[in-house]
């Protein structure tokens, strides 16, 4: 524990000098470390990093987002061990190319309808996305006006997280590639029905355990999402607003979709019933569901 409390600080103190060291001021970039290392979003004005014209402090934070997503033993094992195992980790190789194909996308998108030069188009889809999938929460313009195939991509990397043992919430990658196996799996046994396949992710087998939690979680993340996106369309709130406003809450990730909770609005207009609703889905996100839901057990009181 001290070791990851060891790597946590000397990344926070880097993201500093940084920042610092490419424009920022002193105030600025302590608030804006603390806040990429902790991937928890919170900036200094309300137009987040907009208020950055820098491509340079736009390239510090998406490499810091992405280290904090990152499992914390992988810089352990760089102190202690000096071996850089991160491209080696299938949790960080999964990560890198859901970052590398979306940004991709998006970038490719901007270039081709001339709405930024390739190096503006590249960053501001890169940061804006690793932002989303990290679930750190800054934002740098509104990309809900980069077109309709923006507001597509960015509503499905909502639901993608970090890697586990990071400071990112989220469904984590190794979820999905967890789930990806098994569909991998389905598939094999379909086609020769007396295969004996072995389970294994990152070199290790993948216990019964593991497979029914992951299942668990996504079943209480859906029967939540659903929940939630209906209180806050009982509160009056739209259908784009009340389902991407559940699921940021539930994945921690700060910005929804729409005119009220985009990445150029704010959650102060809603009502108390709705900052209820989505505090109770930040809470059960962020203690990933299980842990909140066992507390409130009256077995768990009882025992």
């Amino acid at each position: 524990m001290a070791m990851i409390i060891y790597a946590y600080l000397i990344l926070s103190v880097a993201c500093f000098f940084c920042f610092w060291i490419a424009g920022m001021d002193w105030f600025n970039a302590i608030n804006h470390a603390m806040a990429t290392v902790a991937t928890g979003g919170f900036s200094t004005s309300d137009s987040s990093f907009a208020q950055f014209d820098s491509l340079i402090i736009h390239w510090i934070a998406i490499i810091f987002m992405i280290a904090s997503a990152a499992p914390f033993v992988l810089f352990v094992r760089l102190m202690v061990h000096k071996k850089f195992l991160f491209l080696s980790d299938t949790q960080v190789r999964g990560l890198l190319k859901i970052i590398g194909l979306t940004t991709l996308i998006i970038s490719a998108h901007l270039m081709l309808s001339n709405q930024m030069d390739p190096l503006r188009a590249i960053t501001m889809a890169c940061f804006n996305l690793v932002s989303i999938i990290t679930t750190t929460g800054f934002a740098s313009g509104d990309f809900q006006t980069w077109g309709q195939l923006a507001w597509v991509v960015f509503f499905f990397c909502i639901f993608i997280g970090g890697c586990s043992g990071s400071t990112s919430g989220g469904i984590k990658i190794f979820r999905f590639q967890i789930f990806g196996g098994l569909v991998k799996e389905q598939l094999t046994t379909a086609i020769h029905p007396k295969a004996i396949i072995s389970r294994r992710y990152n070199n290790k087998l993948i216990s019964s355990e593991i497979l029914s939690s992951s299942v668990a979680y996504i079943f209480l993340f859906a029967i939540s999402w659903v929940s939630i996106s209906l209180i806050l369309a009982l509160t009056g709130l739209d259908m784009v607003t009340s389902i991407t406003g559940s699921a940021t809450a539930l994945m921690n990730v700060g910005p929804g979709l729409g005119n009220v909770i985009g990445p150029a609005g704010n959650f102060s207009s809603l009502s108390d019933t709705a900052k209820w609703a989505l505090s109770a889905g930040m809470l059960l996100g962020r203690l990933e569901f299980l842990t909140l839901i066992v507390l409130f057990s009256s077995i768990f009181w009882r025992s």
